[in-house]
């Protein structure tokens, strides 16, 4: 995935970079970004040396793209059906008479657990560079 952007910082090989909207932004509401018009800033690698002020491309590789929403959406899901399994299978256990209840407790309890697991995964990640995009061109110098 591709997309136009302007360097506003640099920090060693980095750049933090503040992505273009495109129009396809003002017609999705999946992030503040369509929805609010904030400007989206992310951290690039920066092979290019691109400067302050110049207008780059960016690019994140589909597969790391894939592999970040699957951290982010899948694994809390999974993380709460499998709290309502083990929570419902649970209640019969322990002889709770508001299973369902209860389950949804649990459930909401291993997907929060989920979410400080990416929590501290997602540290590690920032620190390896993994899910940064890369500055691929140079259009304006």
């Amino acid at each position: 995935m591709r997309e136009k952007a302007l360097v506003v910082e640099n920090k060693g090989n980095d750049a933090k970079v503040e992505i273009l909207r495109s129009s396809a932004c003002d017609h999705c509401r999946a992030c503040s970004v369509g929805t609010e018009k904030k400007p989206l800033f992310v951290w690039a690698k920066n092979p290019l040396k691109a400067r302050v002020g110049q207008l780059v491309e960016v690019e994140m590789q589909a597969s790391t793209m894939l592999s970040a929403t699957l951290i982010v959406y899948v694994i809390p899901l999974v993380a709460f059906i499998a709290g309502i399994g083990l929570g419902y299978s649970g209640a019969g256990f322990f002889h709770i008479k508001s299973t369902e209840l209860f389950s949804l407790l649990i459930g909401l309890i291993f997907m929060g657990l989920s979410f400080l697991g990416i929590h501290f995964y997602s540290q590690n990640a920032e620190k390896t560079k993994k899910y940064f995009s890369n500055i691929v061109n140079i259009l304006e110098q």
